[in-house]
C-alpha cells in the first residue's frame, strides 16, 4: 500500500524518480529499491517523500483513494496518451495511412499505455 500509493502521488505530480531522490537528498538507486520493496525508507526519508509529494506522512499510508484522485489519473493518462497520438500523428500526416493502419497504430499507442501506467 505505501510503495502504491507514492507511486500514484509521484504520477499525479509528475514527478520522477529522479527528481524525487533529488527533492529528497537520496540517489536515484536508494528510491528505486524504495519503490520495488526492496528498502524500506526511514522515518525521516518517509517525512521528506511526503514533503515533496505534498501531502502528509499519513496521507501516504491512506488506503482508499478518493474518486477525485482516481478521475484525475484517468484524465492525466487520457491526456498522455492524446499528446502522443497527435505526435504520431504530425509525423505520419503524409503518409495516407489507410483506416486499418489508422487502427493498428491505436491498438499499439494503447498497448504502450497499458504497460507504462
Amino acid at each position: 500500500m505505501l510503495i502504491e500509493n507514492i507511486k500514484r502521488l509521484m504520477t499525479i505530480n509528475r514527478i520522477t524518480s529522479k527528481e524525487l531522490s533529488e527533492m529528497v537528498g537520496v540517489t536515484p538507486t536508494h528510491i528505486s529499491y524504495i519503490l520495488n520493496n526492496k528498502r524500506d525508507p526511514s522515518v525521516e526519508l518517509l517525512t521528506k517523500i511526503a514533503h515533496a509529494l505534498s501531502v502528509t506522512v499519513e496521507e501516504i499510508f491512506e488506503e482508499k483513494h478518493s474518486n477525485e484522485t482516481n478521475i484525475f489519473l484517468k484524465n492525466n493518462i487520457h491526456n498522455e496518451k492524446q499528446k502522443q497520438i497527435d505526435t504520431v500523428a504530425a509525423h505520419l500526416e503524409d503518409k495516407n495511412l489507410t483506416p486499418h493502419k489508422l487502427e493498428l497504430l491505436n491498438n499499439f499507442i494503447d498497448a504502450l499505455f497499458d504497460e507504462e501506467f
